[in-house]
């Protein structure tokens, strides 16, 4: 047993058969995309611009130059490598994805570490229906071994809430879904003047997300959750689905943990800055810093082709597979110890 102190704990959280366990899972994913043709590539940590989302809050550090040339900058760690794997697709890359650390602020939970894997990919000339399926198989051959997974089960945002509620998510009134609040013992949660996605939000983690990927003979499967409202399209492309208008994007889900978050990817330059514009208009509103916009990233969407993208959280894959109830389980050294 190794030494130790009361006053530092030097030693990792997770074990050594995890740890070797994670080395195992990136070799699989590489081979896995080897395989499917699918180019690994690297981009910068660190940015001179950020996402809006209000939402997703990032790490700041200042560059200070050595010389007096250049000027002192804020620079963003970046949340997501997406953007400058974008600029990537729209110079001709082809399909790619990369396994990177990624640093959000305010996040430490039992499933949140402010510094964590993801991976993430884009396959090009495919939209979100066809990446769900790589998704499916992609997970199963990655989880089969650990694991008892059911049938793979895709399931519309709609569906979900009707299943649940009765009620379809997207044509629903505000005042339904207050009503619906206080009747399941939410009804303090938000104020009344939040949006109506907020209250969908509410109704989602609360009701619908701890059963998706959790069967009732407590078996898990994989769970694509698909078409979300067009009002949080994100990045996403949006469509009419009948009368309404839906975000052509999904969720992967297991055992009522989400994994990732994929897009039918935007590629309307001017769209995706009116919808940056207004995150950062709702940051100010509640009292956040606005951000810079990424005007390169903007730019490359006037050549960006067609493509479908997912990113995947590397440690809440391994917490599944090694059965885990905490992500400092399966972290060398999470937040507290690093």
């Amino acid at each position: 047993m190794p030494k130790t102190s009361s006053k530092y704990e030097w030693q990792a959280s997770a074990s050594i058969e995890t740890i070797k366990l994670r080395a195992q899972t990136l070799r699989q994913i590489r081979t896995f995309f080897d395989k499917q043709g699918v180019l690994e590539v690297d981009t910068p940590t660190l940015s001179s611009s950020t996402i809006p989302d209000p939402f997703i809050e990032s790490f700041q550090t200042q560059y200070i130059p050595l010389t007096q040339t250049m000027q002192n900058n804020i620079y963003y760690l970046h949340t997501s490598p997406e953007f400058p794997m974008k600029r990537l697709l729209a110079g001709g890359s082809g399909s790619i994805y990369q396994i990177s650390k990624v640093f959000r602020q305010g996040e430490v939970s039992s499933r949140h570490n402010p510094e964590f894997t993801l991976l993430e990919w884009y396959q090009v000339d495919w939209d979100h229906r066809q990446l769900m399926q790589q998704v499916s198989q992609l997970l199963t051959e990655l989880l089969a071994p650990f694991i008892q997974l059911d049938e793979t089960v895709f399931i519309s945002y709609k569906e979900a809430f009707q299943k649940e509620f009765g009620f379809n998510p997207h044509t629903v009134s505000k005042s339904e879904l207050i009503k619906c609040t206080e009747q399941i013992g939410l009804a303090d949660v938000l104020n009344l003047d939040e949006d109506k996605d907020r209250f969908l939000e509410l109704l989602f983690s609360h009701k619908i997300e701890p059963s998706l990927g959790k069967s009732k003979d407590d078996n898990a499967y994989i769970c694509l959750l698909y078409n979300y409202p067009a009002t949080q399209a994100s990045l996403a492309k949006t469509s009419m689905e009948n009368d309404y208008p839906i975000a052509q994007r999904f969720e992967v889900f297991i055992n009522g943990i989400e994994l990732g978050n994929g897009f039918n990817e935007l590629n309307d330059a001017q769209e995706q800055k009116k919808r940056f514009t207004m995150e950062n208009k709702l940051r100010v509103e509640a009292g956040q810093l606005e951000v810079p916009l990424d005007e390169r990233f903007l730019e490359c969407l006037y050549s960006l082709p067609q493509c479908a993208g997912v990113a995947i959280g590397i440690e809440r894959l391994l917490m599944i597979m090694s059965q885990k109830k905490h992500i400092n389980e399966v972290i060398a050294f999470p937040f507290e110890k690093a």
